[in-house]
């Protein structure tokens, strides 16, 4: 509401200004002859080289007033064109705010509520089968782990926003460490993983940022990648860049644009999407990490067929 005020109240005044370097322009305009007329009009014959070098003085006055006026008009413009951008800046971060709040209070009661219904199942010995027991145990497990994820993409978005992100860069083999990782990411659960890589792509990387931004792609893609969840991670060397792109094959994106995936807090519009949990801060990790390394992300709907690709483009370690 402030800035909106501010901008009404910056927008009147130069819309005043703009009235009146107009009616002065006018003024300067008609100056020259106006001077002439009284000077006639009170006696004074002035000659034709008189009257053309009081027109000359007046149209110099004006040249200069329009050049103050001018430049003037041209500072409140681009103040408000500032106050337009700071409050839309802050009409954003109430949205991101709201919806972070309402995303974090779903994702939290859920998990919450299951887990404390499986463990109180347990504590009042409603559960006599040792099959069913173990069963429970690990929903509650899986919701623990859910709860987890989400407060460590909290606390690891907390620190990219507070430029708190600290690296600890060491030469690595990027097909090497992508089979690695999306094996021990993918070994629980029916997941079909598809990796393509070539050997011997060598980046200069942190392996923590990079394993964080493999779990989140992993993740996504499975959340997203059909019944049951089918992925394909492929590893190459792009143009002089290493190239990590993690594919599903489930709808793809709709109504979203692909670039908006990376902000936080913004999620698909589709159905699927609003029936799986999320808070819409993994991709925005992706995004924020992966520029940390100095490298840049892109996403697309899958070329062929179905699916939703992301990519992730990184620079190679230079050569001995």
């Amino acid at each position: 509401m402030r800035s909106r005020s501010m901008l009404i109240l910056y927008s009147s005044v130069v819309l005043v200004l703009i009235a009146l370097l107009s009616w002065w322009v006018y003024f300067f305009t008609q100056q020259g002859k106006l001077l002439v007329v009284r000077a006639t009009q009170a006696g004074a014959e002035l000659t034709p080289e008189q009257a053309e070098a009081v027109r000359d003085a007046a149209a110099r006055s004006m040249r200069m007033f329009l050049f103050e006026g001018g430049f003037l008009i041209a500072l409140l413009l681009v103040g408000v064109y500032m106050i337009i951008r700071s409050m839309r800046r802050e009409v954003l971060l109430h949205r991101q705010q709201r919806n972070l709040l309402s995303a974090v209070t779903h994702e939290l009661k859920s998990p919450v509520a299951s887990a404390k219904l499986y463990v109180q199942s347990l504590l009042l010995g409603r559960v006599k089968d040792e099959e069913k027991r173990k069963r429970y145990l690990e929903h509650t497990e899986e919701d623990l782990d859910r709860l987890d994820q989400m407060v460590e993409r909290l606390l690891e978005s907390a620190r990219i926003t507070t430029d708190r992100v600290q690296l600890s860069l060491e030469p690595l083999d990027l097909s090497d460490f992508a089979r690695k990782t999306v094996a021990d990411l993918t070994k629980r659960g029916d997941v079909e993983v598809e990796i393509l890589t070539e050997e011997n792509v060598p980046i200069v990387s942190d392996p923590s940022a990079l394993e964080t931004i493999l779990s989140n792609l992993i993740a996504n893609a499975i959340k997203y990648g059909g019944q049951p969840p089918r992925i394909q991670v492929q590893v190459s060397n792009n143009a002089g860049r290493a190239q990590l792109r993690v594919r599903d094959f489930g709808p793809g994106l709709q109504e979203t644009r692909p670039e908006r995936v990376f902000e936080p807090f913004v999620r698909g519009e589709n159905e699927l999407v609003k029936n799986r949990p999320g808070v819409g801060l993994g991709l925005y990790l992706v995004a924020e990490l992966t520029r940390a390394l100095g490298g840049s992300v892109r996403a697309q709907n899958a070329e062929h067929g179905t699916g939703f690709a992301v990519q992730v483009f990184l620079p190679l370690a230079p050569k001995a």
